[in-house]
């Protein structure tokens, strides 16, 4: 890939899978910490991480500005500026836009009225977005950590389903994902071990897995996508400095899929 403009990568992956630390190892980051995020410094302290560049992010104005401060700079010292994490970032906004709107009536009466609040939020989360992309103008990354939620899916055309969707509003979901270059999914391979007597149909008791593995392509247990050509599926190295070059290196390809 072209190093004239940075990429937009989302990595969403269940807890204590390495979300952190896959950022922490990128290339020349900054860490952008949402309130009670503190995940990056836990490692610090733990020795698990290498010391990086971070900002406690306070609120909404701060987030917005630093985008535009980091757009303004002569000469940038980062490589990837890595948003730890979305769930955090999506409640600044929230919170912003209830003080401003609603004067901060978090009733029915006030921002969940009719869930108008969160359809008033999308607009301010696309201005952020936006000022995203200034930062992938100067050819530096853009890496947002997710949290997963397990939620039901309404299938249309069938029974309805359980999956692993990133832990904020739809409407917040819907335009970040639109605006993504790359989506990915980090989990743990299933051991599922059956039980004695049952045919291969049957279900099974699932007795975990410490193999960790990153999907890129969507399916109905989770969401994910890309418009590279990546592998559908990534084995992560037991090494965490590893994770973010085991991705990196097919990033380069030609751009081939729109999700």
């Amino acid at each position: 890939m072209s190093q004239d403009r940075g990429i937009s990568l989302i990595l969403l992956a269940v807890e204590k899978w390495g979300k952190t630390t896959f950022g922490a190892f990128s290339p020349e980051p900054a860490i952008l910490m949402a309130p009670r995020e503190t995940g990056y410094i836990t490692l610090l302290n733990a020795g698990r991480v290498p010391p990086v560049a971070t900002i406690e992010l306070k609120d909404w104005s701060h987030l917005m500005n630093l985008p535009d401060k980091i757009a303004k700079v002569d000469l940038v010292p980062y490589k990837n500026i890595v948003f730890d994490a979305l769930t955090g970032l999506e409640r600044l906004c929230h919170e912003h836009v209830c003080e401003r709107d609603y004067r901060g009536d978090w009733s029915k009466k006030g921002f969940l009225n009719y869930m108008e609040g969160y359809r008033v939020s999308v607009n301010e989360w696309l201005l952020f977005l936006s000022n995203l992309d200034r930062i992938k103008a100067r050819g530096i990354n853009v890496i947002l950590l997710g949290h997963t939620t397990i939620r039901t899916f309404n299938n249309p055309t069938g029974p309805d389903y359980d999956r692993y969707i990133c832990d904020v509003h739809e409407r917040t979901w819907g335009a970040t994902h639109k605006w993504a270059d790359c989506i990915l999914f980090g989990t743990y391979d299933t051991v599922v071990e059956a039980e004695r007597g049952s045919r291969a149909t049957d279900k099974g008791k699932g007795i975990g897995g410490t193999n960790r593995v990153i999907y890129t392509q969507r399916r109905d247990a989770w969401d994910a996508g890309s418009r590279f050509a990546l592998p559908e599926r990534i084995d992560v190295p037991d090494d965490p400095s590893k994770v973010f070059e085991a991705v990196w290196q097919y990033l380069h390809k030609p751009i081939v899929e729109v999700f």
